[in-house]
């Protein structure tokens, strides 16, 4: 099996100075990879020692070789890399739709979009706009329908007719179907 061949960046005692100085466990796994490879040990044996496999010290060497020291550095993996307005211009923008709406103005969620797309200046997804209306607390909130030609007034008159709803609903309740049996009593 073939040595694995490391690129002369740095040599072991600062290879071993950025091993100490590890922040956390995964970087100090990494420069100790580097260490012990640029010692003439396998990737195998080196991947034994560190706690990994073969592939990922393979992996490893590679990125050091290919982008330096600097480039070997874990990146933060968490966050918000792929939004395209921060928290606070989101919070901002939606305020001052939030503005308009309260001066009666009935406002859709394509609205929202159309505001956000300006501010932006390219078109977003659905799913992005109702991130955003998540993220800040909004729902949806409709007027109830209502028909065009109800009058109040009939359906009040309505509810109080013996027979169909009112008083008389609870009468039938009270009502016993005309086949139960009485109880018996002893």
């Amino acid at each position: 099996m073939r040595p694995t061949k490391l690129m002369n960046h740095l040599d072991q005692d600062e290879l071993k100075k950025k091993m100490k100085a590890s922040a956390d466990r995964e970087q100090f796994q990494r420069w100790q990879s580097i260490f012990l490879t640029s010692k003439g040990l396998s990737s195998e044996v080196v991947a034994e020692y560190v706690g990994t496999t073969k592939g990922t010290v393979h992996q490893w060497v590679y990125h050091y070789n290919h982008e330096g020291p600097d480039g070997f550095l874990l990146q933060g993996r968490g966050g918000r890399r792929f939004g395209l307005l921060t928290l606070d211009e989101e919070s901002y923008l939606l305020e001052q739709i939030r503005s308009e709406a309260e001066k009666g103005k009935i406002l859709t969620a394509y609205a929202v979009r159309s505001h956000i797309e300006e501010k932006i200046g390219k078109g977003v997804s659905e799913d992005y706009l109702y991130d955003i209306l998540h993220r800040h607390g909004w729902r949806k909130v409709m007027p109830r329908s209502q028909h065009p030609k109800a009058d109040k007034e009939k359906q009040e008159e309505f509810k109080k007719t013996p027979g169909v709803g009112g008083s008389h609903r609870e009468e039938l309740r009270r009502r016993r179907h005309p086949t139960d049996k009485a109880p018996l009593s002893g």
